[in-house]
């Protein structure tokens, strides 16, 4: 896989009750699918991955799943404080079927190089996608 042209986080749009809304993310997707966007990243940063239960987590790559239903590629972060968490979404977004996974490092921590690249590899010989490596 070729990582080219421009891939869009994906925000996620919240109720007044704090629960994910479903119909609100599908237009932002859709909106973002018609303006030409040649991929979609869920659960970046930009789409407070950190403020969402695992279950909602995973209930989002379905979401975004069906909503681009194969038009632009899609991105599933696997950010997590830990590798063993980020394995298990990446796990999820194989199963889901995305297109490939966004890796970080883990969020608050100063990790050397070495274990960056320890903590990738684990990821990635887990699930198998193509993967794209996020530096922030």
């Amino acid at each position: 896989m070729r990582f080219e042209g421009i891939y869009t986080p994906i925000v996620t749009p919240y109720r007044d009750d704090f629960t994910i809304d479903r119909d609100r993310f599908a237009d932002v997707a859709e909106h973002l699918i018609a303006a030409g966007v040649h991929g979609l990243v869920l659960a970046g940063t930009t789409g407070e991955y950190y403020a969402q239960s695992p279950e909602e987590r995973v209930e989002l790559m379905g979401l975004a799943k069906q909503v681009v239903n194969g038009r632009p590629t899609l991105i599933i972060g696997t950010g997590a404080i830990r590798t063993e968490e980020s394995i298990a979404y990446a796990e999820q977004a194989r199963e889901i079927g995305a297109d490939g996974i966004m890796i970080a490092s883990p969020p608050y921590a100063t990790p050397t190089g070495s274990e960056n690249a320890v903590h990738a590899l684990a990821i990635d010989a887990a699930c198998g996608l193509p993967i794209l490596l996020y530096n922030y």
